[in-house]
């Protein structure tokens, strides 16, 4: 889900003093788009966004579902000025879907290291499995539990430094690979079900827009590479309120899909221990001079 901010110009008529210092305030608070990609992808934004279409009646009072480790989330600043709801959920592999619950949520965490959040990126799964996954026995060439395997498959991933970027990726991707040759279906289901790691997942850090149709619609490489947009981290599966989250639901109505999901919205409206139900979304779609990826 990436998007660039636009740059905001206020005219000031008055050359008072105090002008002049909101014209300084405005420009010491804004970032060129570079600056803030740059900015999330190498630290942590500690400030992030989540979206899931459920069916009713689901309580949500965690990031994902029960038993899940860990939860996909993007970067909240990346989506200034918001977008509608029809166009937001492609940016991270999603599909709008009118006919179920929307839940959005947005997680401030005051203590960053109860989500322990991490750039999506295969090394850091490696490295984010290890301290997950309890595991203290002897890595057999098979071991019993799809848990164990995938401690196993983690522990033994190297990342040697390379000279070239493209051997370096290759190593990795080539490793990473291996989930999906067939020999390693209950390690792909673990992944699926406790780390929401799907066949859709790049590992660069960037979800892949549209991969949410790749069975029905595959891609190649150039296409991977053109739709690696959105920056998206994974966090431990803990309860809203250790994550530092608001969140709502919205049922479906009519229009709902061209309202915009505004994340300062979320903070006012949404709950802190489970989702608040709203009524609506905020009503439009983004500004004209707006630009999104």
């Amino acid at each position: 889900m990436r998007s660039e901010f636009a740059l905001l110009f206020i005219g000031c008529t008055s050359l008072t003093s105090g002008c002049a210092a909101h014209r300084h305030d405005l420009a010491a608070a804004a970032s060129p788009p570079v600056v803030v990609s740059e900015t999330v992808r190498e630290g942590l934004p500690n400030d992030y966004l989540r979206v899931s279409f459920l069916l009713p009646n689901v309580k949500v009072t965690t990031l994902s579902h029960e038993g899940a480790v860990r939860a996909f989330a993007t970067a909240t600043p990346l989506f200034s000025p918001p977008l509608s709801l029809q166009a937001l959920p492609y940016y991270s592999g999603l599909v709008n879907d009118d006919t179920k619950v929307l839940t959005a949520m947005r997680c401030k965490p005051k203590d960053p290291a109860t989500v322990d959040a991490l750039l999506a990126t295969w090394p850091n799964v490696f490295s984010a499995i290890q301290r997950d996954v309890p595991w203290s026995g002897v890595c057999e060439s098979h071991p019993a539990s799809p848990a164990a395997q995938a401690f196993c498959f983690a522990r033994d991933f190297k990342d040697p430094p390379q000279a070239a970027v493209p051997t370096s990726l290759a190593h990795t991707f080539d490793y990473a690979g291996k989930i999906y040759d067939g020999d390693h279906a209950e390690l792909a289901g673990w992944l699926q079900d406790k780390y929401g790691i799907y066949q859709a997942f790049s590992g660069t850090g960037y979800s892949v827009k549209d991969s949410y149709s790749l069975a029905s619609q595959p891609m190649n490489s150039q296409q991977i590479f053109v739709k690696s947009i959105s920056s998206e981290y994974i966090l431990k599966n803990v309860s809203l309120a250790e994550a530092g989250c608001h969140c709502i639901s919205v049922p479906p109505y009519s229009g709902r899909s061209s309202d915009r999901l505004v994340p300062d919205f979320i903070d006012k409206a949404g709950g802190t221990e489970t989702c608040t139900p709203v009524e609506r979304l905020q009503p439009g779609p983004p500004s004209s001079g707006a630009k999104h990826p």
